[in-house]
């Protein structure tokens, strides 16, 4: 079985790609939450989650990093085993500029060479410890681990919401749904179940391609796992773990997600998750950014073949 790895990724210190955003937003209503700084923030993660693949999961077959007009300083274009995919591939030229991340999750499947098992992951995510295919694949069913319940109320937030709606367009039409938000980690997935969820919810789609940025009624792409599940062609997992069991270390977690504030600091030194999130918010400071990268620099000190 091959095994891709895709990568969604953004400098947002990049000049040009700066002034297309700040054009954008004058030029479209945007709500705070859509263009808030920390959902563009790049603080070198994905150096140190690429490092993370090739010592945890050395298996995987090829890496595409999506991404608009840039290219890492760091990156060894040259290796075949990686490729720079530009929004201009995947996503139709009068929708772009784009800044909506369910926008370009959803086109994902359009990446030439893509193979049909890929595991999608963003730059703050990272191969904890040692994984195998059959962690993310099981009798060639991608395995959708799942956090927590979906309650029966609105939610406020885009995510929340965005989630919420997948999993009621799944019911409205199979009967049944899967009631649990995903882990928010590297995530399984097939390209054909892709292509056909965007064909069973065709319209949803489309209209999702036509905002640039995020907005409560975007269709997210988890919606393509609840249709998986409920079909049969993709294994529900809770990942939660009892915390007495995780306190003795009888039994650590699949995936962990962690929001980058002091706090958690700690916590995400010593986690012994398979997988980690380091998810930067708002309440992120220049503090939590420079002791996050010192956790990175020990954990993967050893640059990747990826790198220059």
């Amino acid at each position: 079985m091959k095994v891709d790895l895709v990568y969604l990724w953004v400098d947002d210190t990049d000049p040009i790609w700066r002034e297309k955003l700040n054009k954008s937003t004058n030029n479209v209503s945007v709500g705070k939450e859509s263009a808030d700084d920390c959902r563009f923030k790049n603080n070198d993660e994905l150096k140190y989650s690429l490092r993370s693949a090739e010592k945890y999961a050395p298996w995987i077959n090829k890496i595409f990093i999506v991404t608009y007009n840039q290219t890492p300083v760091w990156l060894d274009t040259s290796n075949p085993k990686v490729r720079i995919v530009d929004h201009s591939e995947i996503i139709p030229q009068d929708k772009m500029p784009v800044f909506n991340s369910c926008v370009i999750e959803n086109r994902i499947p359009f990446i030439n060479e893509l193979s049909e098992y890929f595991l999608l992951a963003n730059d703050d995510t990272f191969f904890w410890n040692k994984v195998d295919e059959n962690f993310f694949f099981r009798d060639e069913k991608p395995i959708f681990r799942a956090g927590k319940k979906i309650k029966n109320k609105e939610y406020k937030h885009l995510y929340g919401h965005s989630v919420h709606k997948a999993y009621q367009k799944v019911k409205e039409k199979c009967g049944k749904s899967v009631p649990y938000f995903p882990h928010h980690n590297i995530d399984a997935y097939k390209k054909s179940d892709f292509l056909n969820c965007i064909k069973e919810f065709e319209k949803d789609f489309d209209e999702t391609l036509n905002h640039k940025f995020r907005t409560p009624e975007d269709i997210q792409r988890v919606i393509v796992l609840y249709l998986a599940v409920v079909q049969n062609k993709a294994i529900l997992k809770e990942i939660k773990v009892n915390p007495l069991l995780k306190i003795f270390g009888i039994k650590y977690p699949d995936s962990e997600y962690f929001g980058l504030k002091k706090s958690n600091l700690k916590n995400i030194k010593n986690s012994k998750a398979k997988l980690m999130c380091i998810n930067d918010s708002r309440k992120t400071t220049d503090y939590d950014r420079k002791k996050m990268v010192e956790i990175l620099e020990e954990k993967f000190p050893k640059p990747s073949e990826f790198e220059r």
